[in-house]
């Protein structure tokens, strides 16, 4: 294309040199005139074309940067689901799969020991490393026990009538979030509530499990039974 134009320049250049006389009437100035005119037009057209094209090209460029940005994006977020599932997964049958020893713990009365898959259970699901889990009695109102890790001061001052009055299963207050167990067994229900560390909480079911799992270690701890025995199918049902 460059030659094109130097062609173009040359041609430009020498028409003074190659024009002798007048053609078909026209004075000699004139058609120098018209021949430089014409040359710097096609040079001028042809510019125009390649720079069309040159345009085109890049819309299409950035056009393919953008989908691979968008494709890479989507991997990356596939990517971190599938690992965040599977870390959840892991979580939830640690969980399961260390509640007989847990009972065993409490049988044995290492109460604290007991807890502390629970614990570290608790910290990876609300990224956040202090919490306080209540068991509250729903009929009078009184707190049955509290599980404290590291500060959580402003959970603490939450009064237990604005737990219990919330109908919600999560909710946020004083700068804390709360969540309430799934379950009600018998009159008692479990709060989990964590220091508000980001805006949006990735997964409120796994924390509502938490909340229920920790009414069922205190259901544990204290060595009761829930469980339900249907008498009408002989079927005996968790509550």
């Amino acid at each position: 294309m460059y030659w094109m134009y130097l062609f173009l320049f040359l041609l430009a250049v020498l028409t003074p040199e190659a024009v002798r006389g007048t053609f078909f009437g026209v004075s000699e100035e004139v058609t120098e005139t018209l021949l430089v005119l014409l040359f710097g037009s096609v040079g001028f057209f042809m510019f125009f074309v390649k720079e069309k094209s040159l345009l085109r090209h890049l819309r299409e460029k950035l056009n393919l940067q953008r989908e691979k940005s968008e494709i890479t994006k989507d991997l990356s977020d596939s990517y971190s689901y599938i690992g965040e599932a599977n870390r959840k997964i892991d979580l939830l049958k640690g969980l399961i799969l260390s509640l007989p020893d847990t009972a065993d713990r409490f049988r044995r009365g290492e109460t604290r020991r007991a807890y502390r898959a629970f614990e570290r259970s608790v910290i990876t699901a609300c990224k956040s490393p202090s919490f306080l889990v209540r068991i509250v009695d729903s009929e009078r109102g009184e707190i049955e026990k509290e599980l404290r890790v590291g500060k959580c001061e402003s959970c603490i001052r939450i009064p237990i009538g604005t737990l219990l009055a919330s109908s919600k299963k999560m909710f946020e207050e004083g700068g804390c979030v709360v969540v309430r167990s799934r379950e009600i067994v018998g009159h008692w229900t479990a709060f989990l509530s964590f220091p508000k560390r980001v805006n949006r909480i990735d997964d409120p079911g796994l924390l509502e499990t938490l909340a229920t799992q920790a009414l069922i270690l205190y259901l544990l701890e204290r060595g009761m039974d829930f469980s339900r025995h249907d008498a009408a199918t002989g079927e005996t049902q968790v509550l």
